[in-house]
């Protein structure tokens, strides 16, 4: 009996070690079949392989990362992509399967992505060409400030405006006006409207008081600031006919050499009948081609719209004034402007200190393009960083890799800064070259 339950046992463990060699051989035989299907194989690895992103390598040098314009994201977030980013710009980081790209695959993605377009602050600084105007180049006659300054001494001049009565403030605002002009300038004060009253009696005297206190001359403080105690705010308001005696003023100095403007202080319209809109054209169009501006002050919507047009048709400017401040600031710029223009139509002076001034002016222009260009790396560098922060605080990568990518993110920076060097040095000799050459130049007259 015990033989038998022995023979027994010893064949129900074949069964079992057969079933189990059976399973064996069929996982085995399985395992071989899908070792041995390629097709299954291509299948999975392209699935594989459609989750990694491409990216091309990102440039090294300075010439391709300035033609590489702005990355894919970096379009989207922003028309000029010339700003700092913010964390939330840079969502699209979260998406990237990090741990399928290597370093330099990692770098090469955020540049493709976030790079920044340096072509603003690029094309300026590589175009920069040193200007020095006209010294010592090409010679032109030397122009003249040819002033008339005229004066509204209506009676509504009278009127206060900041505790201050605005014929005071006009005669202070002229006598700034006339100190700050340069020493070669003919200037000449005219008043119109200061005789008589503001009445209907009175009103054809007034439209005809129209006098010249200081004669076109250059600038004495003492006659010039006499000519201006001289009158007071009486009457009615010739402008037209103020204006066509300035132009009479403007003749007796001028020349093919001058150039030739009437600054206008009013606070209203016409009231004498006169269309000085009109007679600015005439004097604008004329062969003395003179310059009408204006200064309108505390003047109402209805004589703005007269004031701006005779500023308009005669070739100037119109500025409304309220106060003492706009009033010397406003004309001080005119002044200014006029200079300006009289420096634009002159041959410069050709002195060394004149080319040596401009030298520093242009070297400043250099820098300044410099710093910009400089700066724009700066900003790049700080977004590219940001992308890989972004990385590190989502735990997608580790302290190591962040310190590599960043790595290559700070050597991108530092072939723009070369590179921005590089530009900055060659316009510095550019320029002094340039000044060099001008000062050949004087020294062969």
């Amino acid at each position: 009996m015990k033989k038998l339950v022995l023979t027994t046992m010893a064949a129900l463990f074949l069964v079992v070690a057969g079933c189990s060699n059976g399973e064996k051989a069929l996982k085995d035989i399985e395992g071989s079949a899908e070792e041995l299907d390629p097709q299954e194989n291509e299948e999975i690895a392209t699935e594989e392989t459609d989750d990694v992103p491409t990216f091309s390598p990102a440039p090294s040098e300075a010439d391709d990362i300035l033609s590489l314009g702005a990355g894919e994201k970096m379009k989207e977030i922003q028309t000029e992509a010339n700003g700092k980013l913010t964390d939330d710009d840079f969502a699209a980081m979260d998406d990237l399967p990090v741990d399928k790209l290597t370093t330099e695959e990692l770098f090469n993605g955020i540049v493709e992505w976030y790079a920044m377009d340096y072509s603003s602050v690029h094309d300026p600084f590589i175009n920069f060409e040193p200007d020095y105007g006209e010294y010592g180049i090409d010679k032109k006659e030397m122009k003249q400030l040819n002033i008339s300054v005229l004066i509204d001494a209506s009676g509504s001049m009278k009127a206060y405006v900041g505790g201050e009565q605005m014929m005071a403030l006009a005669k202070d605002a002229v006598k700034r006006f006339g100190a700050g002009l340069p020493e070669d300038a003919v200037v000449s004060i005219r008043v119109y409207g200061h005789e008589g009253t503001g009445s209907s009696a009175d009103k054809a005297m007034s439209c005809a008081s129209n006098e010249l206190f200081y004669s076109p001359d250059l600038y004495e403080e003492d006659s010039f600031n006499n000519a201006l105690s001289q009158f007071d705010a009486a009457g009615w308001t010739p402008l037209a006919a103020a204006i066509k005696a300035g132009g009479e003023d403007l003749k007796m100095k001028a020349s093919d050499t001058t150039q030739n403007m009437i600054f206008v202080v009013s606070d209203g319209v016409e009231t004498c009948g006169g269309d000085p809109v009109e007679e600015a054209k005439i004097l604008a169009t004329s062969d003395l081609e003179v310059e009408v501006n204006v200064l309108g002050f505390n003047v109402d919507s209805d004589g703005q719209k007269q004031l701006k047009k005779v500023a308009e048709e005669g070739n100037g400017k119109y500025a409304n004034v309220k106060s003492k401040v706009d009033f010397q600031k406003t004309f001080q710029s005119m002044l200014a402007e006029a200079n300006a223009v009289v420096r634009e139509l002159s041959q410069k002076v050709v002195h060394g200190n004149d080319i040596n001034n401009r030298t520093i002016q242009l070297n400043d222009q250099v820098n300044k393009l410099s710093s910009t260009f400089s700066d724009f790396a700066a900003t790049e560098n700080s977004n590219l960083r940001m992308a890989v922060n972004r990385l590190r605080n989502t735990n997608k990568i580790d302290n190591e890799t962040q310190f590599a990518v960043s790595d290559l993110i700070d050597e991108r920076r530092e072939t723009m800064k070369k590179y921005g060097e590089t530009i900055r040095k060659e316009k510095l000799e550019l320029i002094n070259n340039t000044r060099l050459e001008l000062f050949e130049a004087l020294n062969e007259e």
